[in-house]
């Protein structure tokens, strides 16, 4: 995934160079069709080529050279004759000594969100706690939340729990943005969207097609599952796949995110101990629960 955004992103970044020099050269085309704009400009490229040989820049001669031929674009109405590059700093071509720039940064960050299946995302200093009833604790949550996507993920899964509008999505989605920062392939899915893929699988006899539909949240860089335990819940179904999500994604150290109305004492309950081993082992968990009002409503 992360090369294919890599490569789609340069190409982005070449196509922009690659119109802008094709645009420069159709307008020096219909300069070069007129005479006085010909002449000036190959008396430049002349002196230009001479103070090359000399082993110079730019002369006060060639530079009024150039001043003259720039003053006939504009009365034959062209407005430049060379790339008019979108990035002025790399002239389009996503690298600027040796590193990326970031026209190319920007681009990748783009197609990791479109990726990502969030429809926006938050930021993590645009947050505004006086919403939040216990504003003291969000703050350090959303401090410590943003210090774990810059970490290592020794602790591979964390799981947000609350009541309706506490904050739970929007935290969540400061994270993936952070994420994302990192150049990390994030992916998000509902608990419904995943149990019906789920289900589907369960039923397929087609085995790539049967492979793939649950591949792509065991192999999902970072994986965000939202509203946890508000799936139609199968048993037989959900509990089974949702653990091999859950393990392999701890075995492969894979970074999980889960958010859900339900508390870990409901968890036994609404799935089984396979499902709540899963979530609360400290050595690589962390589960948080917010309380609070509905700020929806405030």
């Amino acid at each position: 995934m992360k090369n294919k955004v890599l490569e789609k992103a340069k190409k982005i970044i070449s196509e922009r160079k690659f119109y802008a020099e094709q645009e420069a050269l159709s307008y020096k085309t219909q300069a070069l069709e007129h005479s006085d704009f010909k002449k000036n400009y190959n008396d430049y490229i002349s002196l230009i080529i001479d103070n090359a040989k000399q082993g110079l820049g730019e002369t006060p001669q060639s530079l009024a050279k150039k001043v003259e031929y720039e003053q006939i674009l504009k009365q034959i109405n062209i407005p430049y004759i060379t790339p008019n590059h979108f990035c002025k700093i790399c002239d389009d071509s996503g690298y600027c000594e040796g590193r990326f720039c970031n026209c190319l940064i920007e681009e990748i960050n783009n197609l990791l969100k479109e990726e990502s299946g969030f429809l926006s995302l938050e930021d993590f200093d645009n947050s505004n706690f006086n919403l939040f009833q216990n504003s003291d604790f969000m703050q350090n949550l959303y401090a410590k939340m943003k210090k774990w996507c810059y970490s290592n993920f020794d602790k591979t899964l964390i799981y947000i729990a609350g009541g309706t509008g506490v904050g739970k999505t929007h935290l969540m989605k400061c994270m993936a943005n952070e994420l994302i920062k990192r150049h990390k392939v994030v992916t998000l899915t509902t608990s419904f969207a995943m149990h019906q893929d789920f289900v589907k699988s369960y039923a397929c006899r087609d085995l790539d097609e049967k492979n793939a539909l649950i591949d792509k949240y065991l192999n999902a860089e970072v994986l965000f599952i939202d509203d946890l335990g508000t799936e139609l819940r199968q048993p037989n179904i959900t509990i089974n796949f949702l653990y091999q999500v859950l393990n392999e994604r701890k075995m492969n150290k894979r970074p999980t995110v889960i958010t859900s109305n339900l508390n870990l004492s409901d968890i036994t309950d609404y799935y089984d101990e396979r499902i709540f081993s899963r979530i609360v082992d400290k050595a690589y968990s962390v589960c948080i629960y917010i309380q609070g009002e509905d700020i929806r409503l405030k």
